[in-house]
């Protein structure tokens, strides 16, 4: 296969980056149409549907990876989306709008997040991904739909059909084309700005891994962010809060456990993966965690530190391969 035309690629990318971008503005607003009429949670439809669909692209990317035998662009676009996730989206959202987090899901799911980058950190050690180390991440997975779930129905619960908009047919319909089209937008877009970013690249020479860290990482986790701005931009903070968690567990967890599972327990995870990379992710959402745990609120501080380390991380990865490939 003859390489992408670098223009080329240039133009796939900011086409890519459009389509991304208005499908988080459809998305946001059919999502946030959902938790109105059927009285979810935003939270909680953040955790979920808004990080499934948008997780889609680093999914799928992994798993094409993982069958083409490109270990490293899996491993390096699963571990690498959730610190961009906290690195761009997080960071941005806490220097925009700081203020006070009264969601009781956040704190349980930004445990999971931190389990399951922990339990990532100790399997990497042996320089693959094992059969039973992906059914533990399948299970902590499992654990986190079931929070979910749960959370939903006790909140819906405390609420009353009378109060929530009986929607038309017209509006539904309209909703319901918003939410595939806003998908699809993310989606595909995403994948023109993996498939040209990757082109770029490969141009550039960077290595497998470092394209699944970077330009993979953060094409895939566009979603996220776009998300995350778009929802700031429309006040749904705890939309976007939600979306960010909750689609790095479903990274952390259930991506490299299908991939785990695809490749037969030979999943490789090379020794920079293990030795920088899952380290940076640790600190990374433990910033973001555990003083919003403790204060019940997000600071703006910590989004600058939390987008300083971010910055010098990549300033490592790129410009300085030679000393992470140490």
């Amino acid at each position: 296969m003859n390489p992408m035309n670098p223009w080329l690629a240039v133009l796939l990318f900011i086409i890519g980056l459009a389509l991304v971008i208005k499908g988080g503005d459809f998305f946001v607003d059919a999502s946030v149409w959902v938790s109105d009429v059927s009285g979810i949670p935003k939270a909680v439809i953040g955790a979920t549907l808004v990080s499934f669909a948008t997780t889609a692209p680093e999914l799928f990317t992994s798993l094409i990876a993982t069958v083409q035998g490109s270990n490293g662009i899996a491993v390096g676009n699963a571990v690498g989306s959730p610190i961009a996730n906290i690195g761009l989206g997080f960071a941005l959202i806490a220097v925009a709008t700081p203020g006070s987090i009264r969601d009781k899901l956040y704190s349980v799911k930004s445990v999971l997040m931190i389990a399951a980058a922990g339990l990532l950190f100790w399997f990497s050690q042996s320089g693959k991904l094992v059969i039973w180390q992906s059914c533990v991440l399948f299970a902590l997975f499992f654990i986190s739909m079931v929070v979910n779930i749960k959370f939903s129905k006790d909140s819906d619960s405390k609420k009353t059909a009378a109060k929530r908009p009986k929607p038309s047919g017209r509006e539904k319909f309209t909703n319901i084309a918003k939410f595939i089209i806003g998908a699809a937008g993310i989606i595909f877009g995403a994948k023109l700005l993996v498939d040209s970013g990757t082109a770029l690249a490969k141009f550039l020479g960077w290595s497998e891994t470092v394209i699944g860290l970077t330009i993979v990482a953060i094409g895939t986790s566009l979603p996220e962010i776009v998300t995350a701005i778009t929802a700031v931009i429309k006040k749904q903070n705890a939309l976007s809060i939600g979306n960010i968690i909750g689609a790095n567990v479903l990274d952390l967890t259930m991506i490299l456990a299908i991939c785990g599972l695809v490749s037969g327990g030979t999943l490789t995870i090379e020794a920079e993966t293990a030795r920088t990379d899952m380290p940076i992710s640790l600190i990374i959402m433990a910033l973001a965690a555990i003083p919003t745990a403790i204060g019940k609120k997000i600071y703006r501080w910590q989004g600058i530190l939390i987008f300083l380390v971010y910055a010098a991380y990549l300033v490592l990865i790129t410009l300085f391969p030679g000393a992470y490939l140490l």
